[in-house]
């Protein structure tokens, strides 16, 4: 079991990871964008590629977002959570 100070370090420590994966795709999709303001692909490959890899990201920053906020709130509402 971990204790509530171990998930409040680790959530801690993923608060730079989410922050890098939400820059990383707008800077990706600012970098395709024409002077009209649409996005350009060379392929539609690269077309899907991108936006399974953008959305994972995307997803995944989410989830830790989530994941973060439950670590922090365990640690300062031990009570609720039943946490040791």
């Amino acid at each position: 079991m971990e204790s509530s100070e171990t998930n409040l370090i680790i959530s801690l420590a993923l608060i730079p990871v989410v922050i890098w994966l939400q820059v990383w795709v707008r800077k990706r999709r600012s970098r395709r964008r024409n002077e009209s303001g649409q996005q350009e692909f060379d392929s539609l490959g690269a077309t899907l590629l991108s936006a399974i890899i953008e959305g994972g990201a995307v997803i995944s920053s989410l989830i830790l977002i989530i994941w973060i906020m439950g670590g922090i709130l365990r640690y300062l509402f031990p009570v609720i959570f039943n946490a040791k």
